[in-house]
């Protein structure tokens, strides 16, 4: 501290302004999936929705999507691996249907390096966490 402050002064003025210690961050969580946009929204007349899919985690995983109504929805991949810090586009198609609200599960788990089949990566035992995407559709107004 400046000396001269010191000359007037008894007490160190920094000590009415301490600062919190610091925290040391927090480490990346093992499985951490970001969907971005985090919906779809189509037309009753079907269309296509890219996604891109991000593991924010520290580890790498394995995803499989289901969806409400596989009937108007087609989705690529189904399955796949997704390393740590990695991103992949994820495709929704939907055919020409009925307006309904729909929804897309993506389930998600770790998986081991030496894996190579998603599929069967996928029915080992292991905790499964899931993201919803939402999958809107609207009526087109005629007129």
């Amino acid at each position: 501290m400046d000396k001269s402050i010191k000359r007037f002064c008894q007490v160190d003025p920094m000590e009415f302004f301490a600062y919190p210690p610091k925290e040391a961050p927090l480490p990346p969580p093992a499985l951490d999936l970001h969907v971005y946009p985090p919906f779809a929204e189509f037309i009753e007349f079907g269309g296509a929705s890219k996604h891109v899919l991000t593991n924010a985690g520290s580890s790498r995983m394995v995803f499989k999507v289901k969806c409400s109504n596989n009937s108007l929805f087609k989705v690529s991949p189904v399955y796949s691996f997704l390393d740590s810090g990695a991103s992949m586009d994820l495709q929704i198609l939907r055919q020409e249907g009925p307006t309904r609200n729909d929804k897309l599960i993506i389930m998600y788990k770790e998986a081991k390096r030496s894996e190579k089949d998603p599929k069967k990566s996928f029915e080992n035992e292991g905790v499964t966490a899931k993201k919803v995407i939402p999958l809107i559709t609207r009526d087109v107004e005629e007129t």
